[in-house]
Protein backbone atom coordinates (compact mmCIF):
# COMPACT_ATOMS: atom_id res chain seq x y z
CA UNK A 1 0.00 0.00 0.00
CA UNK A 2 2.89 2.70 0.72
CA UNK A 3 4.30 1.75 -2.82
CA UNK A 4 0.79 2.85 -4.18
CA UNK A 5 0.66 5.67 -1.80
CA UNK A 6 4.29 7.22 -1.96
CA UNK A 7 4.21 6.85 -5.68
CA UNK A 8 1.22 9.14 -5.58
CA UNK A 9 2.98 11.53 -3.70
CA UNK A 10 5.84 11.90 -6.05
CA UNK A 11 3.55 12.21 -8.93
CA UNK A 12 1.44 15.13 -7.59
CA UNK A 13 5.18 16.90 -6.71
CA UNK A 14 5.84 16.40 -10.65
CA UNK A 15 2.70 17.41 -11.63
CA UNK A 16 2.72 20.66 -8.95
CA UNK A 17 6.00 21.75 -10.29
CA UNK A 18 5.00 21.64 -13.71
CA UNK A 19 1.47 23.14 -12.72
CA UNK A 20 3.55 26.22 -11.16
CA UNK A 21 5.61 26.80 -14.47
CA UNK A 22 2.62 27.40 -16.19
CA UNK A 23 0.31 28.94 -14.03
CA UNK A 24 2.55 31.06 -11.38
CA UNK A 25 2.40 33.97 -14.19
CA UNK A 26 -1.34 34.33 -14.30
CA UNK A 27 -3.17 33.64 -11.02
CA UNK A 28 -2.71 33.41 -7.23
CA UNK A 29 -2.81 29.71 -5.88
CA UNK A 30 -6.25 29.03 -3.68
CA UNK A 31 -4.53 25.90 -2.90
CA UNK A 32 -2.07 25.21 -0.68
CA UNK A 33 1.17 23.85 -2.46
CA UNK A 34 2.94 20.86 -0.90
CA UNK A 35 6.21 21.83 -0.24
CA UNK A 36 8.36 19.04 1.80
CA UNK A 37 11.43 19.29 3.48
CA UNK A 38 10.90 15.64 4.11
CA UNK A 39 12.66 14.54 7.65
CA UNK A 40 14.09 10.70 6.93
CA UNK A 41 14.74 8.19 10.58
CA UNK A 42 16.15 5.08 9.75
CA UNK A 43 14.71 2.97 12.65
CA UNK A 44 16.73 -0.24 13.66
CA UNK A 45 14.87 -3.03 15.62
CA UNK A 46 15.19 -5.12 19.07
CA UNK A 47 13.07 -8.19 18.36
CA UNK A 48 12.82 -10.72 20.88
CA UNK A 49 8.75 -12.21 20.50
CA UNK A 50 9.30 -13.72 16.83
CA UNK A 51 6.69 -16.28 17.89
CA UNK A 52 4.19 -13.51 17.09
CA UNK A 53 5.97 -9.91 16.01
CA UNK A 54 2.42 -7.97 15.58
CA UNK A 55 2.80 -8.52 20.00
CA UNK A 56 6.81 -7.99 20.00
CA UNK A 57 7.17 -4.94 22.36
CA UNK A 58 9.35 -2.89 19.96
CA UNK A 59 6.51 -3.26 17.00
CA UNK A 60 4.14 -2.43 19.53
CA UNK A 61 6.01 1.04 21.27
CA UNK A 62 7.22 1.86 17.61
CA UNK A 63 3.90 1.69 16.29
CA UNK A 64 2.58 4.35 18.69
CA UNK A 65 5.74 6.59 18.37
CA UNK A 66 4.96 6.56 14.48
CA UNK A 67 1.07 7.62 14.97
CA UNK A 68 1.73 9.76 17.06
CA UNK A 69 4.72 11.83 15.62
CA UNK A 70 2.14 11.57 12.18
CA UNK A 71 -0.85 13.50 14.37
CA UNK A 72 1.79 16.07 15.49
CA UNK A 73 4.01 16.39 12.12
CA UNK A 74 3.57 15.43 8.63
CA UNK A 75 7.30 15.25 7.47
CA UNK A 76 8.33 12.33 9.10
CA UNK A 77 9.56 9.12 6.18
CA UNK A 78 10.53 5.89 8.42
CA UNK A 79 12.64 3.33 6.94
CA UNK A 80 12.10 0.07 9.37
CA UNK A 81 14.75 -2.63 9.41
CA UNK A 82 12.73 -5.95 10.37
CA UNK A 83 13.03 -10.13 9.94
CA UNK A 84 9.54 -9.76 7.98
CA UNK A 85 6.64 -7.66 7.00
CA UNK A 86 4.56 -6.54 10.33
CA UNK A 87 0.96 -5.49 9.19
CA UNK A 88 0.73 -2.63 11.99
CA UNK A 89 3.87 -0.89 10.62
CA UNK A 90 1.86 -1.13 7.00
CA UNK A 91 1.17 2.72 7.69
CA UNK A 92 1.66 5.57 4.75
CA UNK A 93 4.94 6.98 5.43
CA UNK A 94 6.86 3.72 6.10
CA UNK A 95 9.33 1.45 4.29
CA UNK A 96 9.89 -2.02 5.73
CA UNK A 97 13.33 -3.53 5.09
CA UNK A 98 14.08 -7.15 5.14
CA UNK A 99 17.32 -9.17 6.73
CA UNK A 100 18.00 -11.82 9.00
CA UNK A 101 17.65 -11.12 12.62
CA UNK A 102 17.79 -13.81 15.05
CA UNK A 103 15.04 -13.36 17.64
CA UNK A 104 16.46 -15.70 20.39
CA UNK A 105 17.94 -12.68 22.93
CA UNK A 106 21.43 -14.23 23.47
CA UNK A 107 22.11 -14.62 19.85
CA UNK A 108 20.36 -11.51 18.61
CA UNK A 109 22.23 -9.29 20.88
CA UNK A 110 25.47 -10.68 19.21
CA UNK A 111 24.50 -11.37 15.97
CA UNK A 112 25.35 -8.19 13.40
CA UNK A 113 25.26 -8.75 9.46
CA UNK A 114 27.07 -6.09 8.17
CA UNK A 115 26.41 -7.41 4.51
CA UNK A 116 22.84 -7.59 4.91
CA UNK A 117 22.53 -4.11 6.44
CA UNK A 118 24.53 -2.86 3.66
CA UNK A 119 22.04 -3.47 1.16
CA UNK A 120 19.19 -0.98 3.01
CA UNK A 121 21.76 1.61 3.44
CA UNK A 122 22.43 2.11 0.15
CA UNK A 123 23.20 5.90 -1.24
CA UNK A 124 19.84 5.38 -2.90
CA UNK A 125 17.94 6.97 -0.14
CA UNK A 126 18.86 9.63 2.71
CA UNK A 127 18.85 9.15 6.57
CA UNK A 128 19.06 12.00 8.38
CA UNK A 129 18.56 10.41 12.16
CA UNK A 130 18.96 6.97 13.37
CA UNK A 131 16.71 5.91 15.76
CA UNK A 132 18.11 2.77 17.48
CA UNK A 133 15.90 0.80 19.79
CA UNK A 134 19.61 -1.68 20.27
CA UNK A 135 22.08 -0.46 21.69
CA UNK A 136 24.34 -3.39 21.73
CA UNK A 137 24.12 -2.77 18.14
CA UNK A 138 24.41 0.48 17.90
CA UNK A 139 28.56 1.37 18.46
CA UNK A 140 28.49 -1.43 15.06
CA UNK A 141 25.69 0.43 13.28
CA UNK A 142 27.15 3.17 13.23
CA UNK A 143 30.72 2.57 12.51
CA UNK A 144 28.44 0.95 9.50
CA UNK A 145 27.07 3.92 8.38
CA UNK A 146 29.89 6.24 9.00
CA UNK A 147 32.61 4.12 7.06
CA UNK A 148 30.90 2.03 4.58
CA UNK A 149 28.22 4.87 3.12
CA UNK A 150 27.60 8.29 2.43
CA UNK A 151 25.28 8.92 5.31
CA UNK A 152 26.03 11.27 8.32
CA UNK A 153 22.95 10.83 10.74
CA UNK A 154 22.62 11.42 14.46
CA UNK A 155 21.66 8.91 16.39
CA UNK A 156 19.27 8.48 19.07
CA UNK A 157 16.81 5.71 20.42
CA UNK A 158 14.89 3.91 22.97
CA UNK A 159 16.08 0.86 25.16
CA UNK A 160 13.14 -2.16 25.69
CA UNK A 161 15.61 -4.01 28.18
CA UNK A 162 18.91 -3.76 30.55
CA UNK A 163 20.94 -7.33 30.55
CA UNK A 164 21.59 -6.91 34.67
CA UNK A 165 23.49 -9.42 36.13
CA UNK A 166 20.47 -9.85 38.50
CA UNK A 167 18.29 -10.83 35.62
CA UNK A 168 20.82 -12.37 32.86
CA UNK A 169 23.83 -14.89 32.61
CA UNK A 170 24.51 -13.56 28.97
CA UNK A 171 27.99 -12.31 30.05
CA UNK A 172 29.11 -9.00 28.90
CA UNK A 173 25.77 -7.90 27.61
CA UNK A 174 25.51 -4.81 30.07
CA UNK A 175 28.54 -3.63 28.63
CA UNK A 176 28.05 -3.99 25.28
CA UNK A 177 24.94 -1.79 25.43
CA UNK A 178 26.77 0.41 27.54
CA UNK A 179 29.06 1.00 24.87
CA UNK A 180 26.82 1.42 22.23
CA UNK A 181 24.38 3.71 24.38
CA UNK A 182 27.50 6.71 23.95
CA UNK A 183 27.02 6.30 20.10
CA UNK A 184 23.68 8.22 21.14
CA UNK A 185 22.87 11.87 21.63
CA UNK A 186 20.03 10.53 23.36
CA UNK A 187 18.57 7.09 24.51
CA UNK A 188 14.92 7.42 25.79
CA UNK A 189 14.56 4.81 29.11
CA UNK A 190 10.97 4.03 30.38
CA UNK A 191 10.98 4.75 34.54
CA UNK A 192 13.83 6.26 36.26
CA UNK A 193 13.51 3.36 38.36
CA UNK A 194 15.92 1.84 35.31
CA UNK A 195 18.19 4.82 35.06
CA UNK A 196 18.93 4.62 38.23
CA UNK A 197 19.93 0.57 37.98
CA UNK A 198 21.56 1.31 34.78
CA UNK A 199 24.00 4.18 36.70
CA UNK A 200 24.17 1.90 39.58
CA UNK A 201 25.35 -1.25 37.53
CA UNK A 202 27.76 0.73 35.56
CA UNK A 203 29.78 1.50 38.62
CA UNK A 204 31.33 -1.86 38.88
CA UNK A 205 33.18 -1.74 35.61
CA UNK A 206 33.12 1.90 34.36
CA UNK A 207 34.24 5.69 35.22
CA UNK A 208 32.66 8.31 36.92
CA UNK A 209 33.22 10.04 33.73
CA UNK A 210 31.40 7.66 31.71
CA UNK A 211 28.69 7.78 34.66
CA UNK A 212 28.24 11.09 33.89
CA UNK A 213 27.72 10.74 30.18
CA UNK A 214 25.22 8.02 30.16
CA UNK A 215 23.17 10.03 32.95
CA UNK A 216 22.97 12.98 30.09
CA UNK A 217 22.07 10.52 27.61
CA UNK A 218 19.32 8.40 29.81
CA UNK A 219 16.28 10.50 29.19
CA UNK A 220 12.95 8.73 31.23
CA UNK A 221 10.29 8.91 28.85
CA UNK A 222 7.08 7.06 30.31
CA UNK A 223 5.19 4.82 27.69
CA UNK A 224 1.74 6.55 28.57
CA UNK A 225 -1.40 6.06 26.65
CA UNK A 226 -3.89 7.34 23.80
CA UNK A 227 -6.29 9.65 24.92
CA UNK A 228 -8.73 8.56 22.83
CA UNK A 229 -8.37 4.87 24.46
CA UNK A 230 -9.73 6.33 28.00
CA UNK A 231 -12.33 4.54 29.04
CA UNK A 232 -15.19 7.17 29.13
CA UNK A 233 -18.21 4.63 30.41
CA UNK A 234 -16.90 3.32 33.59
CA UNK A 235 -17.92 -0.13 34.72
CA UNK A 236 -19.74 0.00 37.95
CA UNK A 237 -20.76 -3.26 38.48
CA UNK A 238 -17.59 -5.62 37.63
CA UNK A 239 -17.12 -9.01 37.89
CA UNK A 240 -15.64 -11.10 40.36
CA UNK A 241 -12.38 -11.20 38.23
CA UNK A 242 -8.66 -10.75 38.92
CA UNK A 243 -6.60 -9.78 36.05
CA UNK A 244 -3.18 -11.11 35.76
CA UNK A 245 -2.71 -9.53 31.94
CA UNK A 246 1.43 -9.26 32.47
CA UNK A 247 3.78 -12.32 30.77
CA UNK A 248 3.06 -15.57 32.67
CA UNK A 249 6.81 -15.58 32.91
CA UNK A 250 9.63 -16.22 36.19
CA UNK A 251 10.33 -12.79 36.15
CA UNK A 252 7.07 -11.63 36.65
CA UNK A 253 6.79 -14.03 39.68
CA UNK A 254 3.76 -15.42 37.88
CA UNK A 255 4.16 -18.68 39.96
CA UNK A 256 3.87 -16.76 42.96
CA UNK A 257 1.10 -14.91 42.08
CA UNK A 258 -0.66 -18.28 41.23
CA UNK A 259 0.18 -19.75 44.87
CA UNK A 260 -1.36 -17.01 46.36
CA UNK A 261 -4.60 -17.39 44.44
CA UNK A 262 -4.51 -20.73 45.24
CA UNK A 263 -4.60 -19.56 49.00
CA UNK A 264 -7.53 -17.79 48.20
CA UNK A 265 -9.52 -20.49 46.20
CA UNK A 266 -9.62 -22.24 49.32
CA UNK A 267 -11.18 -19.30 51.22
CA UNK A 268 -13.38 -18.55 48.55
CA UNK A 269 -14.76 -19.89 45.44
CA UNK A 270 -16.80 -16.68 43.76
CA UNK A 271 -14.27 -15.29 41.96
CA UNK A 272 -11.98 -15.93 38.62
CA UNK A 273 -8.58 -15.20 37.57
CA UNK A 274 -8.36 -14.26 33.64
CA UNK A 275 -4.79 -14.78 32.16
CA UNK A 276 -5.00 -13.77 29.30
CA UNK A 277 -1.28 -14.73 27.51
CA UNK A 278 -1.13 -18.02 29.38
CA UNK A 279 -0.69 -20.95 27.06
CA UNK A 280 -3.51 -23.42 28.71
CA UNK A 281 -5.68 -23.39 31.68
CA UNK A 282 -4.45 -25.06 34.56
CA UNK A 283 -6.69 -24.11 37.79
CA UNK A 284 -10.58 -24.37 37.83
CA UNK A 285 -10.65 -20.69 38.08
CA UNK A 286 -8.12 -19.76 35.93
CA UNK A 287 -9.67 -18.04 32.36
CA UNK A 288 -7.17 -18.16 29.25
CA UNK A 289 -9.48 -16.06 26.72
CA UNK A 290 -7.16 -14.66 24.40
CA UNK A 291 -7.71 -11.88 21.56
CA UNK A 292 -4.76 -12.12 19.92
CA UNK A 293 -4.00 -8.60 18.21
CA UNK A 294 -7.03 -7.55 18.61
CA UNK A 295 -7.05 -4.63 20.90
CA UNK A 296 -10.96 -3.70 21.51
CA UNK A 297 -12.14 -7.10 22.64
CA UNK A 298 -8.82 -7.62 24.79
CA UNK A 299 -9.59 -3.71 25.96
CA UNK A 300 -13.90 -4.97 26.62
CA UNK A 301 -13.21 -7.71 28.68
CA UNK A 302 -10.48 -5.73 31.00
CA UNK A 303 -13.27 -3.49 31.37
CA UNK A 304 -15.30 -6.25 33.06
CA UNK A 305 -12.40 -6.99 35.72
CA UNK A 306 -12.70 -6.09 39.14
CA UNK A 307 -8.99 -5.79 39.71
CA UNK A 308 -5.72 -6.19 38.11
CA UNK A 309 -2.34 -7.58 40.10
CA UNK A 310 0.88 -5.86 39.58
CA UNK A 311 3.54 -8.09 40.59
CA UNK A 312 6.93 -7.93 41.49
CA UNK A 313 9.48 -7.48 38.62
CA UNK A 314 12.99 -8.90 38.81
CA UNK A 315 13.42 -6.15 35.94
CA UNK A 316 11.75 -3.33 36.59
CA UNK A 317 10.45 -1.58 33.83
CA UNK A 318 7.14 0.01 32.87
CA UNK A 319 4.23 -2.04 32.81
CA UNK A 320 1.74 -1.80 29.56
CA UNK A 321 -0.49 -4.29 30.93
CA UNK A 322 -0.90 -1.94 34.13
CA UNK A 323 -1.72 1.21 31.84
CA UNK A 324 -4.23 -1.42 29.52
CA UNK A 325 -6.02 -1.77 32.96
CA UNK A 326 -5.80 1.48 34.22
CA UNK A 327 -7.12 3.55 31.11
CA UNK A 328 -9.95 0.83 31.15
CA UNK A 329 -11.36 1.33 34.18
CA UNK A 330 -9.22 -1.89 36.43
CA UNK A 331 -7.55 -0.69 39.66
CA UNK A 332 -4.75 -2.41 40.13
CA UNK A 333 -3.18 -3.78 43.69
CA UNK A 334 0.80 -2.87 42.91
CA UNK A 335 4.49 -3.72 44.00
CA UNK A 336 5.62 -1.42 46.38
CA UNK A 337 8.43 -0.30 44.35
CA UNK A 338 9.25 3.31 42.57
CA UNK A 339 8.33 1.35 38.79
CA UNK A 340 5.24 1.46 39.72
CA UNK A 341 4.83 4.46 42.38
CA UNK A 342 5.58 6.13 38.95
CA UNK A 343 3.48 4.36 36.92
CA UNK A 344 0.69 5.64 39.86
CA UNK A 345 1.58 6.85 43.46
CA UNK A 346 -2.06 6.53 44.64
CA UNK A 347 -2.35 2.58 44.15
CA UNK A 348 -3.05 -0.20 46.40
CA UNK A 349 0.43 -1.56 47.20
CA UNK A 350 1.90 -4.85 48.82
CA UNK A 351 5.08 -5.99 50.26
CA UNK A 352 4.38 -9.55 51.40
CA UNK A 353 1.96 -12.32 49.90
CA UNK A 354 0.19 -11.77 53.13
CA UNK A 355 -0.81 -8.26 51.99
CA UNK A 356 -1.91 -9.50 49.10
CA UNK A 357 -4.50 -11.43 49.93
CA UNK A 358 -6.11 -8.87 52.14
CA UNK A 359 -6.46 -6.54 49.75
CA UNK A 360 -7.90 -9.17 47.23
CA UNK A 361 -10.50 -10.13 49.35
CA UNK A 362 -11.31 -6.29 50.27
CA UNK A 363 -12.18 -5.44 46.74
CA UNK A 364 -13.82 -8.46 45.72
CA UNK A 365 -16.04 -7.31 48.72
CA UNK A 366 -16.37 -4.04 48.80
CA UNK A 367 -17.89 -2.79 45.55
CA UNK A 368 -17.66 1.33 46.37
CA UNK A 369 -14.06 1.03 47.60
CA UNK A 370 -13.53 -1.02 43.84
CA UNK A 371 -14.92 2.00 42.13
CA UNK A 372 -13.22 4.72 44.29
CA UNK A 373 -10.05 3.50 42.85
CA UNK A 374 -11.53 2.75 39.36
CA UNK A 375 -11.80 6.71 39.82
CA UNK A 376 -8.65 7.61 40.85
CA UNK A 377 -7.25 5.22 38.10
CA UNK A 378 -8.77 6.97 35.12
CA UNK A 379 -7.88 10.54 36.56
CA UNK A 380 -4.28 9.58 37.19
CA UNK A 381 -3.86 8.22 33.31
CA UNK A 382 -5.91 11.33 32.00
CA UNK A 383 -3.55 13.55 33.96
CA UNK A 384 -0.64 12.15 33.51
CA UNK A 385 -0.14 9.37 31.12
CA UNK A 386 -0.93 10.51 27.73
CA UNK A 387 1.85 9.48 25.85
CA UNK A 388 1.31 12.34 22.89
CA UNK A 389 2.58 14.41 25.36
CA UNK A 390 6.00 12.05 25.54
CA UNK A 391 6.09 12.15 21.54
CA UNK A 392 5.56 15.78 21.31
CA UNK A 393 8.90 16.09 23.63
CA UNK A 394 10.58 13.44 21.27
CA UNK A 395 9.32 15.30 17.91
CA UNK A 396 10.95 18.61 19.33
CA UNK A 397 14.04 16.86 20.14
CA UNK A 398 14.64 15.42 16.98
CA UNK A 399 14.17 19.01 15.49
CA UNK A 400 16.94 20.09 17.56
CA UNK A 401 19.49 17.20 16.06
CA UNK A 402 18.61 17.57 12.62
CA UNK A 403 20.03 21.29 13.40
CA UNK A 404 22.73 19.72 14.77
CA UNK A 405 23.62 18.12 11.13
CA UNK A 406 27.13 19.10 9.59
CA UNK A 407 26.71 21.31 6.77
CA UNK A 408 28.89 22.39 3.94
CA UNK A 409 30.19 25.51 3.24
CA UNK A 410 27.84 27.86 0.91
CA UNK A 411 31.14 28.13 -1.56
CA UNK A 412 31.77 24.61 -1.71
CA UNK A 413 31.89 24.14 -5.56
CA UNK A 414 29.78 20.77 -5.86
CA UNK A 415 26.78 22.50 -3.85
CA UNK A 416 26.41 24.94 -6.59
CA UNK A 417 26.37 22.15 -9.26
CA UNK A 418 23.85 20.08 -7.20
CA UNK A 419 21.68 23.63 -6.98
CA UNK A 420 21.64 24.17 -10.61
CA UNK A 421 20.37 20.50 -11.59
CA UNK A 422 17.64 20.68 -9.02
CA UNK A 423 16.91 23.79 -10.74
CA UNK A 424 16.78 22.37 -14.29
CA UNK A 425 15.14 19.24 -13.40
CA UNK A 426 11.34 20.47 -14.12
CA UNK A 427 10.10 16.99 -12.47
CA UNK A 428 13.01 16.73 -9.64
CA UNK A 429 15.97 14.39 -9.62
CA UNK A 430 16.31 11.72 -6.92
CA UNK A 431 18.97 11.82 -4.67
CA UNK A 432 20.99 8.60 -6.77
CA UNK A 433 20.97 10.77 -9.80
CA UNK A 434 22.48 13.19 -7.88
CA UNK A 435 25.38 10.62 -6.77
CA UNK A 436 25.66 9.00 -10.10
CA UNK A 437 26.03 12.67 -11.96
CA UNK A 438 28.61 13.67 -8.93
CA UNK A 439 30.44 10.17 -9.77
CA UNK A 440 31.05 9.88 -5.69
CA UNK A 441 30.90 6.36 -3.74
CA UNK A 442 30.40 5.57 -0.58
CA UNK A 443 33.37 6.97 1.18
CA UNK A 444 32.35 10.65 0.25
CA UNK A 445 29.55 11.78 2.92
CA UNK A 446 26.13 13.41 1.52
CA UNK A 447 24.63 14.26 4.29
CA UNK A 448 26.43 17.90 5.09
CA UNK A 449 25.00 18.45 1.24
CA UNK A 450 21.67 17.18 1.94
CA UNK A 451 21.25 19.82 5.38
CA UNK A 452 22.47 22.64 3.00
CA UNK A 453 20.47 22.03 -0.13
CA UNK A 454 17.37 21.93 2.44
CA UNK A 455 18.22 25.01 4.02
CA UNK A 456 17.58 27.02 0.47
CA UNK A 457 13.86 28.57 0.43
CA UNK A 458 13.54 27.20 -3.11
CA UNK A 459 14.69 23.36 -2.61
CA UNK A 460 12.30 20.47 -1.24
CA UNK A 461 12.60 16.30 -0.80
CA UNK A 462 9.33 15.20 -1.78
CA UNK A 463 8.00 12.75 0.65
CA UNK A 464 8.81 9.34 -0.60
CA UNK A 465 10.25 6.27 -0.27
CA UNK A 466 13.40 7.96 -1.98
CA UNK A 467 14.50 11.65 -1.69
CA UNK A 468 13.35 13.15 -4.14
CA UNK A 469 14.76 16.97 -4.79
CA UNK A 470 12.93 19.57 -6.59
CA UNK A 471 12.65 23.23 -6.91
CA UNK A 472 9.74 25.10 -6.39
CA UNK A 473 10.46 29.54 -7.07
CA UNK A 474 7.39 30.58 -4.86
CA UNK A 475 9.95 29.24 -2.21
CA UNK A 476 8.67 29.04 1.33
Amino acid sequence: MWVQISLSKIVLCKIIRVYNIVANDFFEYSVSVRKEKTFRVLVYPNITYSKNLEQDSFVQVLKQQILLLNEIRDDLWFHIILPENVMSLDIDNVSQHYISIPTYPPLMRIHFNTTEILNVLTNEYDFDLVMSHLPEHTHQLKNTLYNKTNHRPKLFGYCHWWDFQSVSTWEGSFNQSILGLLEYDRCYINTQFQKNLVLAEMKETFSSSIIDRVDKILEVQYLGVNNADIITDKNRDSNKTIVFNHRPAEYKHFDEFIAITDKLYKQRQDFKVWVPLLDKKHREYVIVDSFGDEKQPYYNMLKTCRVGLSPKQTYGGWSIATTDGLMNGVPYIMFNELYYNELQSSADVFDTDEEILTLLNKYLDDDDYRNTKSDEAVMHIKDNLIYKDEIQNMSDYMDDLRDELPKVNKEDGRIKDIIGWIKKSIDGITKKEIINKLGWGNSRPFTPYRTKLLENKNIFDCIGREPTYYWNEDGE
